[in-house]
Formats: structure tokens, sequence, C-alpha cells
């Protein structure tokens, strides 16, 4: 137990930060997004590798879909959290 609270001790820090960057705002969702769409109709239409890389690819580009998608779920346009009520500016 003393061990357990030791690391999480150390990792606080990174935790905090990690918090931070999840409120993400509206835009930086919208571009993440779109950027990734692309590469997936580049990946499905181009022979630009090989098969089994075709589909790895289109793995690591969904799960950054997904992870985009989780964070800014928990996040107003704005970048406050959800937990938060949005006023528009």
């Amino acid at each position: 137990m003393i061990r357990e609270l030791r690391i999480y001790w150390r990792l606080r820090p990174i935790i905090k930060q990690a918090k931070e960057l999840s409120n993400m705002k509206l835009s930086i969702n919208v571009v993440i997004q779109l950027l990734a769409l692309v590469a997936q109709a580049i990946n499905a239409t181009q022979d630009l590798l090989p098969p089994k890389g075709k589909f790895w690819a289109m793995v690591v580009l969904s799960a950054v879909q997904g992870i985009s998608a989780v964070l800014a779920h928990f996040a107003n346009p704005d970048g406050t959290p959800a937990t938060e009520p949005y006023a528009k500016k």
C-alpha cells in the first residue's frame, strides 16, 4: 500500500498535466477528426501501404478518432470541463 502511494505521489504532476490536456476545445477536436477522416479515405482508396499495413493504419486512425471523441465528450466547446455549465460568450 505504501509503495502504491509513493508511485501515485510521484505521478501526481503527470496526472495533473493529463487532466489539463483533456480539456479539448471544439476546434481542436474538429481538426483532429477531419485529418483522421482524410487519412482514412486515403488509406482506403490508395495503395500506399501493403494490406497488413492498411489494416493497422485503419486501427490506429480509428483509435485516434475514438480517443479524441471521448476527450471532447467530457469538455464544453470552450475547453472547460463538462461538469461546469457552458455559457456562450
